[in-house]
């Protein structure tokens, strides 16, 4: 069984539900409008009141002389950068340095095992002395076949002239004969005569010639024992040099890398290497410079007046005697910079091979150049600007060109006059025409 609320009854409990809502919602906006009215006094309020100084720190703009620097990223590349090989092969019988050391030129690193070549070397002068006995000989045979040769000589002259007396005899008997002065065998011996001494002549003259070509084939053999003798002396050479390959020097100063090798391995020749040896005293810097300055950088280095530094990324110097020595003879097109090397004595052996560090390369200098704390140039959308401070306490924000920067100063090119005070510090509270209030910069 149902039972229904009556009409009027029903209308009057929704009615009552609504009221607390509606009670609410006009809180919620007389809240609402009050805050409203209360931001907008406040706002007035803020508008009204004067606005509080902007406290900075300022500095005077200066004129000194100011350098005109380079500052790049720099590459340590030592001179001579050495790969030590041995000369021959063999056994290593002792390593006479330790790893890292410093050696000086010719100072002894390793010794082969040198017994082979000495006994080659042996052999050697025993064929020299050999080759110099032959030489010797081939004298001698020639000074025997020349002695022969004048003795043939005399021996000749002699009979040639028995052989001419020989036959004045015969025409002489042949005519006393043909007289009957003398007996027919007397003529006959004559001529007999006669035919004997030409004959000796004959014999005479062929010994002659047999003795000259004696003595050529001795000057022969002498040639080809001279030539026996520096093929020997060669050889002589050559195995004095090959022992001499058995102790392996320090090409060059420096200092010496990791013994690649220890007593006992046996190398190749001219394939295995030993150690490494790296000139550290003088080296060299590698940098580079932007093109737009390398005309710049030319003429300094005409002048003489190009100097370089290189120090830590800390800012601490490690050399500053560097000289440059080398610019590159064309421009590289992916970096559009120009490559240079410079020259440090490095004593102190502050700069060590690969190292990179920071380099600054000083140009010419700008005289009586206007210069500002470097933490007064500041950075906008339009370039770059400088806060400065007049007499009255206002600030006012000037556009600027600069220069060079060094040693926490920047060179003002325009804008800025010498004398002139300039914000250091405390530049974001500022605006144009803001009033400030100095205050002493931090110890």
């Amino acid at each position: 069984m149902v039972i229904e609320a009556p009409p009027g009854q029903f209308s009057q409990t929704q009615e009552k539900r609504r009221s607390p809502v509606r009670l609410i919602l006009l809180i919620v906006f007389l809240c609402a409008a009050a805050g409203t009215v209360f931001l907008f006094k406040q706002e007035k309020k803020e508008k009204e009141r004067p606005k509080r100084a902007a406290v900075v720190t300022i500095a005077p703009a200066e004129v000194r002389d100011v350098p005109e620097q380079i500052q790049s990223i720099g590459n340590v590349v030592p001179l001579n950068n050495v790969s030590v090989k041995p000369r021959i092969g063999g056994r290593v019988v002792s390593v006479n340095f330790k790893e890292g050391q410093m050696v000086k030129r010719k100072d002894l690193l390793f010794v082969i095992d040198p017994r082979p070549l000495k006994a080659a070397l042996l052999q050697a002068e025993s064929a020299v002395e050999k080759q110099e006995a032959m030489v010797a000989q081939a004298k001698a045979a020639i000074s025997k076949d020349e002695a022969t040769v004048q003795q043939v000589k005399a021996n000749l002259k002699r009979d040639v002239a028995l052989a001419k007396q020989a036959e004045r005899d015969a025409q002489r008997f042949d005519f006393l004969a043909n007289a009957g002065a003398v007996s027919q065998a007397e003529k006959e011996l004559r001529e007999t005569k006669l035919e004997s001494t030409g004959a000796v002549v004959e014999a005479g003259e062929a010994a002659i010639v047999n003795a000259q070509a004696q003595i050529a084939v001795d000057r022969a053999n002498l040639k080809n024992a001279y030539a026996e003798l520096a093929s020997s002396k060669a050889n002589l050479r050559n195995a004095q040099v090959q022992v001499g390959f058995t102790t392996v020097n320090a090409p060059i100063d420096g200092r010496t890398g990791h013994i690649l090798v220890l007593k006992g391995n046996v190398v190749r020749a001219d394939e295995d290497i030993l150690t490494t040896i790296v000139q550290t005293a003088p080296i060299y810097v590698e940098l580079s410079v932007p093109q737009e300055q390398f005309r710049k950088v030319q003429e300094c280095a005409a002048k003489g007046v190009l100097t370089v530094k290189a120090k830590r990324p800390n800012g601490e110097i490690l050399a500053s005697d560097g000289k440059v020595t080398f610019i590159d003879n064309t421009v590289d097109n992916t970096t559009g910079t120009v490559k240079l090397k410079a020259v440090f004595d490095n004593k102190d052996h502050a700069l060590w091979p690969n190292q990179y560090v920071d380099v600054i390369m000083n140009l010419d200098k700008i005289s009586n150049a206007v210069v500002v704390p470097s933490q007064a140039v500041q950075t906008g959308q339009k370039g770059q600007f400088i806060w400065t401070v007049d007499a009255n306490k206002t600030a006012h924000m000037v556009p600027v060109t600069v220069g060079p920067a060094i040693d926490g100063v920047t060179a003002i090119l325009s804008g800025v006059k010498a004398g002139e005070q300039v914000v250091t510090d405390g530049h974001i509270q500022l605006s144009e025409g803001a009033k400030v209030k100095v205050t002493e910069p931090l110890p």
